[in-house]
């Protein structure tokens, strides 16, 4: 039989056009990392008049991941992309076609590996979200499975705990009635056999859509085998925990693969269930790495290093004998007396509270910290200086929040590399009575070993001991 011929066949041939290289080139970056250029043959473009259409075509796109744009002409014209504090990956547009013609990715400074041990440890808190372009060219292969799979678990869950259940007529034969009895059953066939206990009934039961509930079946287990990929990262193992969960709570029975045909799939907690079903069905990305192309997403890493911050925050305070206050927590509003306004609160990410004593957090996710130990102040860039001069002035403001003897107000910055570590900075303010510090502390993105971690809850408490 010719390939392609049935079902399965065609299947299988599909996937292997999919597997075949597209040609269309993934454009790689980092977070806060330097620029990358972009040309014209890139996006499928030629002369010189093709960077305003690709602006216009991708701004969007480019919008989604706050990646910034300038123009040079030095080698030739060009387009350099600069990435900013998201993550993700989103397809490029032919300034002539307006089809897809590359990707670019921006993957986080950290490596996926760190990423991945920090939204373990935080329960991926923060996610990205997925979608709202066509596929991104090449990214299905460098983007881990665990985080797309994250949005799709959350989806899954969401619609167990809030799914409507229909009726069905079971029957059953019972040694008490339920339902409608079929005596006429019972008398013929029953009775002659001496089973007059037995009692045939018929009646309406709560039950969930057997299709619906097959495709959620099959979604599942298709998550666990590429979530088994990564067994050594945490955030798979963690989203694996929750995935067994799911599949104990919606049981045994038949899998079949997700279609969109369900009666009131178009919204809410349906809608979104069979979409990121489809989006495993269609195995964009979330299926193993079946295929280049991957979704679209974007993950902002400075909410990321918020949340893990916070954790950590949580984590240290009772080994510091302090009370940890948490994100949602520490907001301060600002009561304006007069008509014209500004700034409504003050926001503290978390916090640290003992007897006389307190500690604002703030985490940022820059490198102010290392630039200010390899260059000093006079070494900073005017704008790097003006960036951090803020963020100074808001630790400070946290500082007035309270009437406590002692107030230590903390920046947090991530620590670039093992080697790279920046050593503590710490300032006294004159504030009366009141001891007031200003902190700025490196914490690693993510622990890499059980030694790291307690080491780094060492230094902290070393810190706030003094």
């Amino acid at each position: 039989m010719t390939r392609g011929r049935t079902q399965r066949g065609r299947e299988r041939a599909s996937r292997g056009l999919l597997e075949l290289p597209s040609g269309r080139p993934l454009i790689q970056a980092v977070d806060h990392g330097p620029g990358v250029r972009l040309d014209a043959a890139a996006v499928g473009a030629a002369g010189d008049r093709w960077v305003e259409p690709f602006l216009e075509a991708n701004g969007a796109h480019l919008k989604r991941l706050g990646v910034s744009t300038s123009v040079e002409t030095r080698g030739g014209l060009s387009v350099r992309l600069t990435p900013s504090s998201r993550i993700g990956a989103v397809p490029l547009l032919s300034p002539s076609t307006r089809r897809v013609a590359a990707g670019l990715l921006v993957a986080p400074r950290f490596r996926w590996s760190a990423l991945g041990a920090v939204l373990g440890d935080i329960g991926f808190a923060t996610e990205p979200s997925l979608g709202g372009t066509p596929l991104v060219p090449g990214s299905a292969r460098d983007v881990p499975t665990w985080l797309l799979a994250a949005p799709v678990v959350r989806r899954l869950e969401a619609f167990m705990r809030h799914r409507k259940r229909g009726f069905t007529e079971r029957e059953e034969v019972r040694q008490s009635p339920r339902g409608r009895v079929d005596w006429m059953r019972w008398a013929t066939r029953h009775v002659p056999s001496g089973r007059w206990t037995s009692l045939p009934c018929r009646y309406p039961d709560p039950a969930d859509d057997p299709e619906l509930m097959a495709a959620v079946r099959w979604t599942l287990a298709r998550l666990d085998d590429g979530l088994a990929l990564f067994h050594e990262a945490s955030a798979a193992r963690l989203l694996r925990a929750r995935v067994a969960d799911l599949r104990v709570e919606v049981g045994a029975g038949q899998l079949r693969r997700p279609t969109t045909d369900f009666g009131d799939a178009d919204g809410g907690w349906v809608g979104e269930a069979v979409q990121a079903m489809g989006w495993v069905a269609e195995e964009r990305g979330l299926g193993g790495s079946r295929v280049l192309d991957g979704m679209s997403w974007d993950l902002r890493i400075d909410e990321v290093w918020e949340a893990w911050v916070d954790a950590f925050v949580a984590d240290l305070a009772p080994r510091c004998g302090f009370t940890a206050l948490r994100r949602g927590t520490t907001t301060r509003r600002l009561n304006w007396a007069t008509p014209t306004s500004s700034m409504r609160m003050l926001i503290p990410d978390s916090g640290l509270r003992g007897a006389g004593r307190l500690v604002w957090v703030d985490a940022k996710y820059k490198a102010h910290l290392q630039l200010l130990a390899h260059r000093g102040w006079s070494g900073l860039e005017e704008s790097t200086r003006d960036a951090h001069r803020a963020d100074l002035h808001q630790a400070l403001a946290y500082a007035a929040l309270d009437e406590v003897e002692r107030v230590d107000s903390v920046l947090v910055y991530p620590d670039l590399s093992a080697k790279d570590r920046g050593r503590p900075a710490i300032a006294t303010v004159a504030s009366g009575r009141r001891r007031v510090r200003l902190l700025l502390l490196g914490l690693p993105f993510g622990f890499h070993s059980p030694e790291q971690r307690e080491s780094t809850f060492a230094e902290w408490r070393e810190v706030l001991a003094a």
